[in-house]
Parts: structure tokens; C-alpha cells; sequence
């Protein structure tokens, strides 16, 4: 494969990302809107995942929690994704296999994602392109702090 693909649609995204979780053997690292883990889960994203850590996979995400999402975070720690929070990526998203495989976009000012948002992303299979977004992933990761926190936090602050 070339360096890239450019993927123009929503559902072209969930449908790299199913494909990567079907394609990776060991890892899982996401970074994502709650929008858009919203609307991927609703194309069975999240029980692929739980197929894929079912298998001894790891899969490990940054999103940002609020109490909008909040349920939908607990069911994914509930299937073992290994979750944290923070509200700096709003506008990123990513996912990468196995240091390989990838799918990686900048979306400036998307509030909502639906079958019709406009979305550029680039899939890649280049080790060294999943290295250079696992890089800015575990720079996020150090900062962030577990969901499990967070949801704590919102249920005593009301948040």
C-alpha cells in the first residue's frame, strides 16, 4: 500500500477502524471526540472491541467524559478498554494497530458527527506514520487521568 489513503466519510472511518480491530493482534491506542466514539459505536465498533481484548488485546483510549457520555464510557471500561480522560483533543482523532495501521484526522470545530459530516482522514499502514501518532498518543496518555477518576469526580461535583 502507499504511504496513505485519503477517507472521506464518517462511515468510511468506522469502517478502516473495524478493520484495523479485525487486523491487529496486540494493541489498540485511540485518541477521540465523545461524538464520535458515539457514532462509531453504533456500528458495532464496541463489540469488535471486546472481541479484540477477548483475544488478549489491549486497547487503550483517551476521550474526553462529561456526564453527556459518561454511560457510555462505563460500558467500555466495563468490556476491559483501558480509558482516560482529557479535554485537550477535542479536535483529534485517531487510531492505530500494532504500530502499524492508522487512521488520523484534525477536525476543526465538529460538534456532532453523523452519517453526512464532512471528515478527511488518511488510513496509512506505515509503521513509521503509527510511530509518529503513538508518540503524540503517549505524550496525551501521560497527561490524562483514568475515566474511572473522572467519573468519580463528576458524580461528587455534579459536573
Amino acid at each position: 500500500m502507499p504511504f496513505g489513503t485519503v477517507i472521506n466519510s464518517t462511515e468510511d472511518a468506522v469502517a478502516v477502524i473495524l478493520k484495523i480491530l479485525e487486523s491487529a493482534q496486540h494493541e489498540i491506542e485511540f485518541l477521540s471526540s465523545p461524538s464520535f466514539l458515539s457514532f462509531a459505536g453504533t456500528y458495532d465498533t464496541t463489540q469488535s472491541a471486546k472481541r479484540f481484548i477477548e483475544k488478549d488485546g489491549v486497547v487503550r483510549g483517551i476521550v474526553p467524559v462529561s456526564r453527556a457520555n459518561v454511560e457510555g464510557v462505563r460500558m467500555r471500561l466495563g468490556i476491559g478498554e483501558d480509558l482516560r480522560h482529557s479535554d485537550q483533543l477535542h479536535e483529534l482523532f485517531m487510531f492505530v494497530g500494532d504500530r502499524k495501521y492508522s487512521i488520523s484526522t484534525i477536525n476543526i470545530g465538529i460538534q456532532e458527527y453523523t452519517r453526512d459530516t464532512p471528515f478527511t482522514a488518511l488510513w496509512s499502514e506505515s509503521p513509521a506514520y503509527a510511530e509518529f501518532l503513538l508518540a503524540s498518543f503517549e505524550s496525551a496518555w501521560a497527561e490524562a487521568v483514568p475515566a474511572a477518576e473522572r467519573i468519580q469526580e463528576l458524580l461528587e461535583h455534579g459536573g
